[in-house]
């Protein structure tokens, strides 16, 4: 595909240094022949800063940081304020990027060594703007997440209903960690996410960590840095605001279908299950 020879990693990062290294790592090992770059921003965290400084001359790929902040309202833990705000340091770092092509990475997160050159390859055999993979959920220190419910949901009552219906539509690989994100051939913009969908809704679920776009479809089609009342009640993060406004493009979307990324649930994220505790759920019949 013409064009495609260098790729931007976009990281957005504050206050988990140890768990962004490990992301700056799985970067690093990627197999992919071209350049990637990997963009840091930092979230207002002088101390991220600082741990950075020797830690980036030991990647082999080039690695920018760009610091952001300070930030006069932070208001941690709320919705209303994190999921804008983590929309606007997306664009940021898509706004700074060198490279034509965009991948994302949580800081919490790691790629499988070919996460970016599978996602080429099938940009390269589609022609397509925007493709992604799907992922393999796990816990902090790396092991399989096994539960029977999904970690971003409410409530486990709930987390456990998504479990099964994400099953039965073939997106949850039943008694695996393997999460195999889509979206629905015919799907509108107004689908509803994942964490409240009901038995009748079609799959609309990609996850921000999953995808490789153009960066020039990016620049047309930004992150939507504007939530409604009810946006943040749905728990319509960014992900979901990205996946709605490509759709209302018209931009056509492929899948690997392959778990290229490893989905750190049980960390302190604020919709990346941070309630959900081990109950061993994975032991019992369904």
């Amino acid at each position: 595909m013409a064009g495609l020879t260098g790729i931007t990693v976009v990281t957005v990062t504050r206050r988990r240094a140890e768990m962004l290294r490990r992301a700056m790592a799985s970067v690093d090992r990627q197999d992919y022949s071209g350049v990637i770059e990997h963009l840091i921003v930092v979230d207002d965290d002088r101390q991220t800063i600082n741990s950075l400084a020797g830690w980036e001359s030991r990647m082999q790929r080039p690695v920018t940081i760009e610091a952001q902040g300070p930030v006069v309202s932070r208001q941690e833990g709320s919705r209303a304020f994190v999921y804008p705000h983590l929309a606007r340091l997306l664009n940021v770092g898509i706004s700074l990027a060198r490279f034509p092509w965009i991948a994302f990475l949580d800081d919490d997160n790691e790629f499988e060594a070919d996460h970016v050159s599978s996602l080429v390859a099938l940009a390269q055999e589609t022609g397509a703007r925007a493709v992604h993979s799907g992922r393999a959920f796990v816990w902090p220190d790396g092991t399989p997440y096994l539960e029977r419910h999904l970690p971003s949901a409410a409530t486990l009552e709930e987390g456990q209903r998504l479990y099964e219906l994400l099953c039965r539509r073939g997106v949850w690989v039943r008694d695996t960690n393997i999460v195999l994100d889509r979206v629905d051939s015919g799907v509108g913009s107004d689908a509803l996410n994942s964490t409240v969908m009901d038995d009748g809704d079609p799959v609309f679920l990609v996850d921000q960590n999953l995808w490789l776009v153009q960066r020039d479809l990016l620049l047309d089609v930004p992150v939507p840095d504007d939530f409604t009342s009810a946006e943040i009640d749905q728990n319509t993060c960014p992900d979901d605001k990205m996946l709605a406004a490509l759709t209302a493009a018209g931009v056509e979307i492929y899948s690997t279908g392959r778990p290229t990324v490893r989905y750190t649930v049980g960390g302190n994220g604020i919709s990346n299950g941070g309630h959900v505790q081990r109950t061993g759920s994975a032991s019992r019949d369904c």
